[in-house]
């Protein structure tokens, strides 16, 4: 990469640390460029070359988290019975915790939500309309959803593996009903 693709992605990288450290304290759609450009100590014309928008920014933030998720997932793994996979996803957001909290401290857990929705059918692929069966993605993504942030937000006092086989009994359970 060349030292101007280089320096753009350390401006794009300080924005989006600036924007996490916002998280809890202010709601992300009233953060203004100016308030960004200060905190990440970046020129406001750095800020408009690489986003039109703080909403873009956060959806940066997004793409990066799916790109990371994505390159490291286990290749061969897929669904959501597979005990590896439901571990490296514990894992890789263990590892990504502050970027996970902020989204959901700064109340844009939709694009949290559907980050996560998103791993999912990309592994499961998009089901039909017509069959019932895509409902069981929805359900699985939101469940993990749901039990990683209370994970997080308790200082993932559990490890991985220890989340993994809880989560897995819990799928089992509403499954085997």
């Amino acid at each position: 990469m060349d030292k101007r693709k280089v320096a753009n992605q350390q401006v794009k990288d300080r924005l989006l640390a600036a924007l996490v450290e916002f998280a809890g304290r202010k709601d992300w759609s009233k953060v203004t460029v100016t308030e960004l450009v200060e905190a990440a100590g970046v020129a406001r014309a750095s800020f408009y070359r690489n986003f039109a928008s703080v909403e873009e920014l956060v959806d940066y933030g997004i793409r990066q988290v799916t790109e990371r998720y994505h390159a490291g997932k286990p290749e061969g793994r897929e669904g959501f019975r597979d005990r590896a996979l439901v571990e490296y996803k514990f894992r890789f957001y263990q590892e990504n915790a502050p970027l996970v909290l902020a989204f959901h401290r700064a109340k844009a857990a939709t694009s949290l939500l559907d980050l996560i929705t998103d791993c999912e059918i990309a592994c499961w692929g998009d089901m039909p309309l017509s069959s019932p069966d895509r409902y069981e993605v929805y359900f699985y993504a939101g469940a993990f959803y749901n039990v990683l942030l209370c994970w997080l937000e308790s200082g993932t006092r559990e490890s991985p593996e220890a989340m993994a086989d809880a989560f897995m009994r819990l799928a089992d359970g509403v499954a085997g009903d």
